[in-house]
Formats: C-alpha cells, structure tokens, sequence
C-alpha cells in the first residue's frame, strides 16, 4: 500500500477535528497545484491550470463518524456522543481511541450494562449508544480527567490493509481513499500542457454532519462544473 493512502487511512479526523488530515492533504496536493490554502472552516482547497476557461472543482471530503467524549462518571467510565452516522449495534466491545489535547492516543472498549444484570424489559430493548461506556482502565473521575477532557474525539481503532489482494480497507476509508484518488487526478492533470481550465480540488470538512464543508467551498469557488467524489 502506497504511504500516503495508508497515512490518509490511519489519520484521524473525526468530523470538525479534521486538523491532521488537512496537513497531509496540504502537503500531497502541494505537489501538483500551483497553489493551496486551507479556508476559514479547515477545507484545503488546490488549485491547478489557467483560467481561461471553465471553473471545475473536484471534491472529497476528509472527515469520518466517530465520538466525543460528553461525561465522565465517578467510576471513571466515560460517556460519549456520536458524531455521524454510527449504528449503536455495532458499538459495544469496539476498540476505540480517545486523542486528548496534547495528541496523546488513550486506548478504551466500548461496554455495556451486561446481559445478566439486565432486568427482562432492559433485555427486550436495542442498546443504545448513550447507556454505553467507556473503559480505559481507570477506576475514578479524577484518573480519567487527567488523561482526558470533555469534547476529546473518539477514533474507532486505527486499521488499514487489502483483502484478497484488490480491495483496501480501513476505519476511515470513507472517505479518505476518495481524497488519495483526488490527489492521483490532480497530479495526473498537472502534467498535461493543454489544461485550458481552472482545477480545484478541495478537500472538504465537515460532511458526516450536513455537507458543511462541501457547501462553503463551493460558493467559494463558484464553478461551472464539480465532481463529487464518494464511496457507496
């Protein structure tokens, strides 16, 4: 797997925590644009060719679901909001990663009420994600506060690799495979002699929580034609 895709793979970048990933995706669209800036929401937006012609812009968004820490209780077990589209049935037993303000990357496991302690309506009824927890080996609030801090994200654990030799995988690859085959394109278009259009590839925040990103780069831009790139 090429570094860069598994850097933009294992990054993290909860959505409106997109910081880390912008600067990777600054220094690869660097390479092939004539110039690139981050805009006031955190997009990175290249740009490439001439302005002679039509305005296109391609565009992949940077940001992928994940958690922030929202409580801490007395036995330092901590409580979380989703940021994005989750389905809680997923959740309990994952591995996670909360990543507090110094960057330091805190291991936990999603819990759960277990079975057994559950009285026969607690059992009939869907977990949900805000009775779940997190461990991460404390045992008081004190402890925990001195790792970790209201409004942390939460990463699901970092992974990347292929399975059978042709399909890529990873706990960001939506989207952030999208942003690698943006920045493939623009190096492609960077070569050419006869590009007799303006080339905007940005790389948007925000888009697990209402496009937001996706929508402030385009009035920036204003183009004629955009091409959304988008895992399915």
């Amino acid at each position: 797997m090429e570094k860069l895709l598994k850097d933009l793979l294992m990054s993290d970048g909860v959505s409106g925590y997109e910081e880390n990933v912008a600067k990777i995706m600054t220094v690869a669209l660097s390479k092939s644009c004539v110039s690139v800036e981050i805009d006031n929401l955190g997009n990175v937006i290249g740009k490439s060719g001439r302005g002679e012609g039509k305005k296109i812009m391609i565009a992949a968004h940077m940001d992928e679901i994940g958690m922030a820490v929202k409580h801490i209780n007395e036995k330092g077990f901590i409580y979380f909001i989703k940021i994005g589209g989750i389905n809680d049935s997923i959740l309990p037993g994952k591995t996670v990663e909360i990543i507090n303000k110094k960057g330091k990357h805190i291991t936990g496991i999603i819990g759960t009420k277990p079975p057994h302690l559950m009285t026969p309506e607690e059992a009939k009824q869907s977990l949900k994600h805000d009775s779940m927890f997190i461990d991460i080996g404390l045992s008081s609030k004190d402890e925990a506060l001195k790792v970790v801090d209201i409004g942390d994200q939460i990463i699901f654990e970092p992974a990347a690799g292929i399975l059978n030799g042709d399909f890529y995988y990873g706990k960001a690859a939506d989207n952030r495979i999208s942003c690698y085959a943006m920045v493939k394109v623009m190096e492609t278009l960077a070569k050419s002699k006869d590009l007799n259009t303006e080339i905007y590839a940005c790389a948007t925040v925000q888009e697990e929580v209402g496009l937001k990103g996706g929508k402030t780069s385009s009035f920036k831009i204003n183009p004629d034609f955009a091409l959304i790139i988008e895992l399915q």
